[in-house]
């Protein structure tokens, strides 16, 4: 599948009120999940919104402040039910990456078990986002790890079934180098 530059922008997504993921990722996602469902995620946008209108709630973990002021918005603007919770997590980006762990921490604040946890948004915390992830997954839950190239060399052993998602050579405006861009979805057995 083609993805053109304005889907690898996220333009698509956030105008859709989607993940932005690969777009086969998405297309699985939207065959399983369940109204049900409560959802946690780090990184806000139109995830939010996805999960809000699908399912039964969301937790979304954000370190923007404009950025969560951009979701907040883009919940009203999609008419979302009110199942939804942002939590502002900053960091003090000029300091250590070990700043992030709040963010990774935030999900400690809640003693939920979770249908699916989302992990994107802040790059630099994602492996301690997953380490608390792979806790809070219920069994039958899903994972849906964004950018999953990035923790190749992570195990997850026998408990998952997975599936990986790559679009391959993307190329963003104005840069001549071209990436891969990896979704992976996880279900725990």
């Amino acid at each position: 599948m083609t993805v053109n530059n304005e889907q690898i922008y996220g333009r698509d997504a956030l105008k859709n009120g989607e993940p932005w993921i690969v777009p086969e990722a998405l297309a699985l996602l939207k065959t399983f999940i369940k109204p049900e469902w409560q959802v946690f995620e780090w990184g806000s946008g139109g995830s939010t919104v996805f999960w809000s209108r699908n399912c039964k709630g969301v937790i979304a973990i954000e370190h923007l402040d404009n950025w969560i002021e951009r979701t907040k918005q883009m919940l009203i603007d999609f008419n979302c039910p009110n199942n939804w919770t942002l939590h502002y997590a900053p960091a003090d980006m000029t300091v250590t990456q070990e700043h992030y762990r709040n963010y990774a921490n935030a999900i400690l604040q809640y003693d939920n078990q979770y249908d699916l946890i989302y992990i994107d948004g802040e790059a630099t915390s994602r492996k301690w986002c997953l380490e608390h992830a792979l806790t809070r997954v219920k069994k039958g839950g899903c994972l849906l790890l964004d950018n999953s190239n990035w923790l190749a060399d992570y195990d997850f052993g026998t408990d998952w079934q997975r599936w990986d998602f790559v679009e391959r050579n993307l190329h963003w405006i104005g840069q001549a180098e071209t990436f891969d861009w990896y979704t992976s979805i996880l279900k725990r057995l």
